[in-house]
């Protein structure tokens, strides 16, 4: 495993934090990704904890920040913004990006 010291955290020039503080894009909370989710995993994803890749903070996945002003959705990390997750829906496949994140723990008795 690596560690988030690999990663570099990204900053005002990285191309995936699109908007700055005189841009916002708006975005809702991890919530929101609960419904295009749900489809994919058989497992309710909200309460999982993951780890950011870019910074390394540990948060529940409904705390993240979810940005659906897309061709999917984009779900960007509460501390760093990086990104943790992209989802697209074609009629026929889903494609999933879950690069930004080191790992989700599940609790198996939810």
């Amino acid at each position: 495993m690596t560690s988030a010291d690999d990663f570099p955290v990204p900053g005002s020039e990285d191309p995936d934090i699109a908007a700055g503080s005189h841009d916002p894009i708006p975005y809702v909370d991890g919530n929101a990704a609960a419904g295009a989710l749900s489809e994919v995993f058989r497992i309710d994803i909200i309460a999982a904890l993951g780890r950011c890749r870019h910074c390394g903070s540990i948060r529940a996945f409904g705390e993240a920040m979810v940005f659906t002003d897309a061709p999917g959705i984009v779900v960007r990390c509460r501390d760093c913004q990086g990104v943790l997750l992209r989802l697209v829906q074609t009629p026929t496949r889903y494609w999933l990006d879950l690069s930004g994140l080191s790992y989700l723990e599940i609790d198996r008795e939810e």
